[in-house]
């Protein structure tokens, strides 16, 4: 493993994956943390890209000699690792995510989702209910899932489905 610079994760104190960049730069290391846009789930919620793997960076550089260097930088908590065996990223992955940020310099979420309203008209398109229409009740953001009124069996019933599992009726 020793031969050839390799990508290892590094995890993070929270919101740190900036300084901890800037440091392993600071320390010769090449350093990445893919970023992504994403719509703000709540009025606080940063405006600008995020990282995209909240808490972790990349770090490349040669093992074992600049293990130290990486596990100990300044607001890292350390170098990830499975047992024994370091936690090593193909460079084929971080090719991947550098190709689709292009020049913005972060990933962009293709398809932004709407979440359902309350009293809005939905029909689930998949599983064990699928092709039932129903009525949101409420949307439950932590689990992403939504509250749903069916009349069903002479009645009606209120179960939760999978957000991504339902659509606007038309």
């Amino acid at each position: 493993m020793g031969e050839r610079p390799v990508w290892v994760v590094v995890r993070t104190k929270p919101k740190q994956e900036r300084h901890v960049v800037e440091a392993l730069a600071g320390r010769g290391i090449e350093a990445y943390c893919p970023r992504i846009l994403e719509p703000p789930r709540h009025r606080h919620a940063p405006r600008g890209p995020v990282p995209l793997f909240p808490s972790y960076v990349f770090a490349r550089c040669l093992l074992p000699e600049r293990y130290l260097a990486v596990h100990y930088c300044t607001g890292a908590v350390g170098v990830v690792r499975f047992g024994e065996e370091v936690a090593v990223l193909d460079d084929a992955i971080v090719e991947a995510l550098r190709q689709r940020e292009g020049e913005r310099g972060y990933l962009v979420v293709q398809e932004v989702r709407r979440h359902p309203a309350r009293g809005e008209a939905v029909r689930i398109v998949e599983g064990p209910l699928a092709g039932l229409s129903g009525v949101v009740q409420r949307y439950l953001p932590g689990r992403d899932r939504v509250r749903l009124l069916l009349s069903v069996l002479r009645g009606v019933r209120e179960v939760e489905v999978d957000a991504r599992h339902v659509q606007r009726a038309r």
